[in-house]
């Protein structure tokens, strides 16, 4: 547990640029729904763009949390 409060801690200007994203993306995601009930296509591809960004931030929050503790 202290491994990653002091992670935490140490990288937390890159964890809050990165959880923007993190909702940026989620954000696209359930405007991709409600516009999906009138422009298919375009609902679809904001849906699929939501989910590509939401998994690669996570990937990068996961991975600045491991391999970014300078200590």
């Amino acid at each position: 547990m202290d491994y990653i409060q002091r992670s935490i801690e140490l990288n937390g200007p890159f964890l809050l640029f990165e959880s923007l994203f993190l909702i940026g993306g989620i954000a696209l995601i359930v405007a991709g729904y409600k516009i999906k009930k009138k422009s298919k296509k375009v609902g679809v591809v904001s849906i699929f763009a939501g989910i590509i960004i939401v998994l690669l931030t996570l990937y990068l929050m996961f991975s600045t949390l491991i391999f970014r503790l300078n200590s």
